[in-house]
């Protein structure tokens, strides 16, 4: 068992959080990951307060093991103060905050006595969530898929760890297998975060188009670009941007931000809905990151959890080896 400062904070059996993403990751994926010892987490950035609502209630309803609510805290995310405030009035346990200046929110559920995730892009980020009284940092680095910001993960990783004395730093960015993990802890961090790898899971509710993508993947097709949110009514932190799976659609706009949004605007767009189904090629942005290079097979989100598991242990023992 790989006991770390995370799962004891927790109290998870293993040092894996699933990443929020977006409404696609629902209860069924968060109960999945829990129900295996790892951290399930909501994800709320395409859905309403209403639905938000649901999903926790159904969470709690299928399992007792703690999960996380992600909730985007940047000035524009869409009903970012009810979500928030809906945390707070659910008594939500466990909160993973991202993007954008999270600090009052930070603070308010520290007061409330809930457990706090912070993700971080950049040290300023670090430094302010730690002061904030953060209970666990997460150093996100630019490999991860979605939305993330632009240090390396394995030296903004260590840096991180350096500064949080003490704190539960976890790894996210480019990690999809247990050697992810094990190279994460071998460097001091208390555990991971894992997206994609949850994407390619039966209980992640995507399209199956875009999973089969990220099966194909090599690590090599991956686009990080400004353009990829051109298409969205919504605006993201300007040194945030969104890393996709390419299409044609994510090419032939690559590096056309503007325009995109310029031809965005005059189309009527509802909430959550991308723009008109007439563009051609039509919109398709599969978020994930670098990390799909290192699964080919659709599993069990349980099962992820306990291979991702086995083969970091197996491979932290094999470090033994290396020592004279």
């Amino acid at each position: 068992m790989l006991n770390t400062t995370l799962t004891r904070l927790l109290g998870i059996e293993h040092p894996i959080i699933q990443a929020g993403m977006a409404a696609e990751a629902g209860p069924d994926l968060a109960v999945a990951v829990s129900d295996a010892g790892g951290l399930g987490t909501l994800g709320t950035i395409a859905s309403t307060p209403d639905r938000v609502e649901a999903a926790i209630a159904r969470t709690r309803d299928l399992t007792g093991r703690p999960f996380s609510v992600n909730l985007v805290t940047f000035e524009t995310a869409p009903f970012r103060d009810e979500l928030i405030d809906l945390a707070l009035r659910m008594n939500v346990p466990n909160v993973t905050l991202s993007f954008g200046d999270f600090g009052p929110a930070l603070a308010r559920f520290k007061a409330a006595g809930a457990t706090v995730l912070v993700q971080v892009q950049d040290a300023a980020q670090a430094r302010a969530a730690l002061a904030g009284g953060a209970d666990v940092v997460m150093a996100q680095g630019a490999e991860a898929g979605g939305h993330t910001g632009q240090r390396g993960t394995l030296s903004f990783a260590a840096q991180v760890i350096e500064m949080a004395d003490g704190v539960p730093v976890v790894v996210a960015g480019g990690v999809g297998n247990g050697r992810g993990l094990a190279a994460a802890l071998a460097m001091g961090a208390a555990g991971v975060v894992m997206g994609t790898r949850f994407k390619l899971s039966h209980e992640y509710a995507g399209r199956a188009d875009q999973k089969a993508a990220i099966a194909a993947s090599d690590g090599s097709d991956t686009l990080a670009d400004l353009a990829n949110d051109a298409v969205l009514p919504f605006t993201w932190p300007a040194n945030v941007r969104g890393r996709v799976i390419r299409t044609p659609f994510a090419s032939l706009w690559e590096g056309r931000t503007d325009e995109l949004r310029a031809k965005a605007a005059t189309y009527a767009q509802p909430y959550g809905i991308l723009l008109d189904a007439t563009l051609d090629p039509p919109v398709n942005l599969n978020w994930a990151g670098e990390s799909a290079a290192l699964m080919s097979e659709e599993l069990p989100a349980g099962e992820i959890v306990q291979r991702t598991v086995a083969e970091a242990e197996t491979l932290l023992r094999s470090l033994n080896s290396v020592l004279h």
